[in-house]
Formats: C-alpha cells, sequence, structure tokens
C-alpha cells in the first residue's frame, strides 16, 4: 500500500505519481485564473421509476454520496500544500463527514441542464456532485488527477447502484469509516509495478514517446477568436446522437473493414480539422492523441471498477499529412490502436510520464511564438454500457439512465471530441471554449466529422435525433 498514515492520527498521505504529477501540471496552469483546465465532467441523465419518481430525491443521492466516499475514498483525496503529495482525511464523525458532503454534493435547482452548470466550475480540492432536477443529470466534476474518462462513468454507475438499493441507505456516519484507507487508489506507477529506478533503456524508451508531442509544432488547427491575451470563458459543447440504423450501418461496416469505430471516427475528426482550417494552412500536418485505457493492463484489483477513482489512462501522439486520403489516416490511426500496451512500455510509464512533466515546464518558461494551437483532438469512451447500466434498481423503485456524456474543461484553444456509445446510438461532443470558438463553428464541426465518417463508410446520410 503506496498511502501511509501520518504524523497526525486519522491523516494518510502518498507522493503524487509522475503521470498524476504531468496530468496536474497542466490542470493547474489555470488556477491564476481561478479555472482548472483538463477537469473532468461526467452525466448520467435519469427517470425515476415507480416509489423513486415521487421520493425526496435530493436528500436520497445525499446519502448515496457518502456511500460512494466509503467505497472510493480517493474522491475526497487532495493535494498537499507541498504540491508532492495527496492527503486524505478520515472522517473524524459525523459532522465532519456532513460537513464534506455539504461542500462536494449540491442541487442545481434553477440550471436547465448541466450546460448552465458546467460553465461556471471554479477549482475544488475534491471530487463533486451535482443533481440538476429539471433535467434528471447527475453530473460528476472532478480533477483529472483524480480519475479518467473511463473512471468518470464507473463512478457514476457505482453511485446508481448503490443509489437504487432495495433497503433505505444506512447512516453514512455508522460506516466503518477508517477503513476505507484500504481502496485508496496508487498512482499508475505503483498499480502497474513499474520499476522504481530508471534504466538507460527505460530512459530511451520513455524519451521516444516524448518526442511524438514534437509533431504538435505547426500542425493544423481551426480557425479562433480573440487577441493573444483574451480570457477563457465557460466550457461548452457541440453534440450529436446518430440514431439507432445509421449506428447499426457504421459500426457493419467498420466491422467489414477490419477497423474500430474510434479509428474510424479519428480519421473523420482529422478531415473536419482539414475542412474548417483556413485555406492557407490545410498544407500542414495534423497531430492527435491516441489514447488507451490502462486498467484493463493491470492486475486486480486496479483493473476492476473498484478503482474507478485513479488516473489509469496514457497516449501519445500521432501525425498524419495534409495530403492522406481518409481512408489513408483510417489504416494509420487502426495501426497504432492495433499495437495496443506493452509491458515494455508500462516499464518505461514513469519515465516517460517524468520527461512529459520536464517538458511542459520548460515550455511554460519560455516565451510564445506564432499562433497558439488549435486543433481539434479526440477522446473515445467505446460502448458505455460496459462502463453503465441502462437501468437500476427496479420498475418499481428505480432509475432508467436515457443518456450520459463525459468531456473536460477547455481553457485554450484547443478543443476535444469525445465519442460513445450508449443504447445503440453513437454519440459526438466537441467540448470547447466560448471565448475561441462560437456554438456555430463548433456544431459546423461536428456536422464534418458526421459527413466525413458516413462518405468515407460509404454510407447514405440520415436524419440524426438531437443530442
Amino acid at each position: 500500500m503506496t498511502w501511509h498514515e501520518t504524523d497526525q492520527k486519522g491523516v494518510f498521505s502518498r507522493p503524487i505519481g509522475e503521470n498524476e504529477a504531468f496530468i496536474k501540471l497542466l490542470g493547474d496552469a489555470g488556477l491564476p485564473l481561478n479555472r482548472e483546465h483538463w477537469a473532468i465532467n461526467s452525466t448520467a441523465t435519469i427517470v425515476p421509476t415507480g416509489s423513486m419518481a415521487s421520493a425526496d430525491l435530493t436528500s436520497h443521492f445525499r446519502r448515496a454520496w457518502a456511500h460512494l466516499r466509503f467505497q472510493h475514498p480517493s474522491l475526497a483525496a487532495e493535494s498537499a500544500p507541498d504540491n508532492k503529495n495527496f492527503v486524505y482525511t478520515v472522517p473524524a464523525d459525523g459532522n465532519a463527514l456532513d460537513a464534506w458532503v455539504s461542500q462536494t454534493f449540491s442541487v442545481a435547482t434553477d440550471a436547465d441542464s448541466s450546460a448552465d452548470v458546467i460553465a461556471t466550475f471554479q477549482p475544488t480540492p475534491y471530487a463533486k456532485l451535482v443533481y440538476i432536477p429539471r433535467s434528471g443529470e447527475l453530473l460528476g466534476h472532478t480533477s483529472h488527477w483524480r480519475s479518467d474518462g473511463i473512471g468518470v462513468i464507473l463512478l457514476l454507475d457505482a453511485f446508481l447502484s448503490i443509489a437504487s438499493e432495495p433497503s433505505p441507505l444506512a447512516d453514512p456516519a455508522s460506516l466503518p469509516w477508517g477503513s476505507e484507507v484500504e481502496r485508496l487508489a496508487p498512482s499508475i506507477e505503483d498499480a502497474a509495478a513499474v520499476p522504481k529506478d530508471s534504466t538507460p533503456a527505460l530512459k530511451e524508451r520513455g524519451a521516444a514517446a516524448v518526442s511524438t508531442f514534437s509533431h504538435t509544432a505547426g500542425a493544423v488547427g481551426i480557425p479562433s477568436v480573440g487577441v493573444a491575451d483574451t480570457l477563457p470563458g465557460g466550457t461548452r459543447s457541440a453534440a450529436s446522437v446518430f440514431d439507432l440504423a445509421t449506428t447499426e450501418k457504421i459500426v457493419a461496416a467498420c466491422k467489414e473493414k477490419g477497423v474500430s469505430v474510434t479509428a474510424a471516427v479519428h480519421a473523420s475528426v482529422a478531415g473536419a480539422n482539414y475542412a474548417l482550417a483556413d485555406e492557407g494552412h490545410r498544407d500542414k500536418h495534423y497531430t492527435s492523441t491516441i489514447r488507451f485505457a490502462l486498467r484493463p493492463y493491470l492486475p486486480e484489483p486496479y483493473s476492476t471498477p473498484a478503482y474507478a477513482a485513479g488516473l489509469y489512462t496514457t497516449g501519445w501522439v500521432k501525425r498524419v499529412e495534409s495530403g492522406s486520403s481518409w481512408a489513408e489516416r483510417l489504416e494509420r490511426y487502426q495501426g497504432e490502436y492495433r499495437k495496443g500496451i506493452t509491458r515494455e512500455f508500462l516499464d518505461s510509464h514513469r519515465e516517460y510520464a517524468a520527461q512529459l512533466g520536464e517538458m511542459i515546464r520548460n515550455l511554460s518558461s519560455q516565451s510564445g511564438g506564432g499562433d497558439p494551437p488549435s486543433d481539434v483532438d479526440i477522446s473515445s469512451i467505446g460502448v458505455a454500457e460496459k462502463l453503465i447500466r441502462q437501468s437500476y434498481g427496479t420498475p418499481e423503485a428505480g432509475y432508467d439512465v436515457k443518456a450520459v456524456s463525459v468531456g473536460v474543461e477547455m481553457l485554450s484553444r484547443q478543443a476535444v471530441t469525445f465519442v460513445w456509445t450508449f443504447r445503440g446510438r453513437l454519440n459526438l461532443s466537441a467540448v470547447y471554449n466560448e471565448s475561441f470558438h462560437s456554438a456555430g463553428q463548433m456544431g459546423r464541426f461536428i456536422r464534418e466529422v458526421k459527413n466525413h465518417l458516413l462518405d468515407g463508410l460509404n454510407i447514405q446520410d440520415s436524419e440524426t435525433n438531437p443530442p
């Protein structure tokens, strides 16, 4: 166990892992603006069934949230003032637990949807949950160093499992607090048993992965507005959902080609970047991230949903040239995704993340030159039903989950297209900052992604359902 009790009883600590430090460095760049770059937002749109439709959901969800902390105590871990360690404090009593719940669970009674709330988020030491009655959304929010896109959906699944238990939930204060520290999440380096001591070979492999980030220089992007010192506004999203029939055609066409839906959408996101780029920039190469969930490569229990509140993801940058066709880009992306994660890559991950952090620190100390990057990247969650169910409890007392989503806070001119399938429908959602891009522009971007995907797979266009 990497966590240890400090000199103060009930207070546990562990060093921040190299991968967490790299992600935290990116997120903390927004702190001077009282914002947090890349903080993760996740939603589940629910419809209560049976007796739950008339229940006091605010009180019920508040109690379930306290139970979720007991199962996943890293929700209440925070960064120490030294910025080198994470700290977790066992609740001293029921009042201390209530204080934490009051700080981290809220009800947005005046919001029409999660979009109204996401744009107002400010940095918080702990994970948060917001219930939005008008839209029926449960909105999770956390620093990226605490979890990843897969993890935050697993956390919503765990929360709904608790909230749908047939018997009334016990008073959270009666839980055996202190025993939960056994479930505090370790860093990916410790969970994967990455060698603590580096070697020339590990340094070389780490440097090779870091070198892929050099391709981001001079890459194509989409136009943005605002001058150099324009402050970021709220994070917004442009989303679209394919209908059932079209999604089935997309999946079938990808299977016939022997490629993943993620690779096909990735090729289409690249095409949309070129379609919206200024004409004079379309000869530039395009860079994006090849992302992998590391949970499948970890030993139990870290490979299971029990460690949803852990940052277990990685990625590297892939370059494609401006003259490449959709089919050529598809082949290159599929080749990257097919590689998977090797033990050699995992063993070098501590060195890789440490070198990435050093690169970011060096970049931030240098004066900027040229246009800031404004590319639109991609992040795929896959089939969401592998992470969260369509219903919980029973028709007499439960919840139907009508939709899910995931995204990150964006403070830069860049954007990210999130991709997932739920209830048989392919979802696209481009998250962006409203100070640099308009809703119209990003709506057009999503339409371009759809058109490239359908054209590339030779599928006839059809009406899509509104998000």
